[in-house]
């Protein structure tokens, strides 16, 4: 037998082999058990296999907003160290496994794009104050009102303190701030 002989053989042999392992691999998962990973360290390490959840999470607010792949990125199999690359930590981002999925978060301070709108009362040195985002979150001060909580009927004082003094725009804040003027004390 000559060299190119033995060449196709050879060549025979691996693709039986190979032929043989994708074989036992289909009637494992058919049998419903896990397909047999090979890891050789160094070499493969556990890749993620589906598209990641992509997202930003407002911590103000608490919402979740999902996120398109950057510009210029397509999903391709990729190890975790390498994602890491493209969603730095110093960046906010996390990289968090939900059992087989994986979940990229970034992290920012401030209100998502529906709640940075919104507007509500709440109490600061017992006069009424002005903040941004909606009632019970953790959105900026914009301002201290000169009026006295204490000087407010009780059903405004309940809603206030009941945080359902929210609005959804600055002209609906300014419409239920004339209402309450009434309740200003005289100017000395």
């Amino acid at each position: 037998m000559d060299a190119t002989g033995r060449r196709f053989l050879f060549i025979g042999f691996v693709i039986f082999l190979l032929g043989a392992a994708v074989a036992y691999q289909q009637a494992r998962v058919s049998a419903g058990q896990e397909a047999v990973t090979l890891n050789i360290p160094g070499i493969s390490a556990p890749r993620v296999q589906e598209q990641p959840v992509l997202e930003r999470y407002y911590r103000a607010c608490g919402h979740r907003e999902p996120l398109p792949l950057p510009a210029g990125v397509q999903w391709r199999w990729g190890d975790e160290e390498n994602l890491a690359l493209l969603f730095p930590p110093e960046e906010g981002w996390r990289l968090i496994r939900e059992g087989e999925r994986l979940v990229i978060s970034q992290e920012v301070d401030g209100l998502c794009p529906v709640d940075a709108p919104k507007r509500h009362l709440a109490v600061k040195d017992g006069l009424v104050a002005v903040y941004q985002g909606p009632a019970g979150s953790l959105g900026p001060l914009l301002k201290v009102t000169s009026l006295p909580f204490a000087a407010l009927p009780p059903h405004w004082q309940e809603k206030i303190t009941g945080n359902k003094a929210e609005f959804n725009s600055e002209q609906e804040l300014l419409q239920a701030m004339d209402s309450l003027d009434e309740f200003r004390p005289p100017q000395q």
